[in-house]
């Protein structure tokens, strides 16, 4: 299923947009018992949408792909493969791009920030303290996976 381009289009009551940062989505693959994984289970189940952009998927690969984490879970190129076109077929995709001024401590980290903002995303999820301390961006909540699962939970 290929979202709409349209990122501001109708969603059902209650479905929030959200940015997982790569840390999350990393975390929600290789250990889903925590929260990142609830996370990821809630957007399997619909219970969220989930935007990402070209530089999130990128890193999310790359970060995969790695030596140690692909030996380590026994990730193959082919299973990669897998999560990044999920990942391109059943998410949000914006397309990359807005640009906004440095903000976050790690200028690295600005293109989760951009992503969030041309999602029009109701939170931001982050396990990255530099991103957690700003608190919010551009009225988007920032928010830890446990907070956020909590929040989930409260929902149901």
């Amino acid at each position: 299923m290929r979202r709409s381009e349209d990122v501001r289009a109708a969603r059902p009551v209650g479905v929030h947009r959200v940015v997982l940062d790569t840390n999350v989505i990393v975390s929600g693959l290789i250990v889903p018992t925590g929260p990142p994984g609830r996370i990821l289970i809630a957007w399997k189940n619909r219970h969220l949408d989930l935007i990402v952009s070209p530089s999130l998927v990128r890193e999310v690969a790359e970060i995969l792909s790695r030596r140690k984490i692909a030996r380590t879970y026994g990730l193959t190129a082919d299973a990669v493969a897998g999560i990044v076109r999920l990942l391109d077929s059943q998410t949000i995709r914006v397309p990359g791009r807005v640009t906004i001024p440095r903000t976050a401590r790690d200028p690295r980290d600005d293109h989760i920030l951009a992503c969030a903002v041309e999602g029009h995303a109701d939170y931001l999820i982050t396990g990255d303290r530099d991103l957690l301390d700003l608190a919010h961006f551009r009225d988007i909540p920032i928010l830890s996976p446990a907070a956020f699962a909590g929040l989930l939970g409260a929902a149901r």
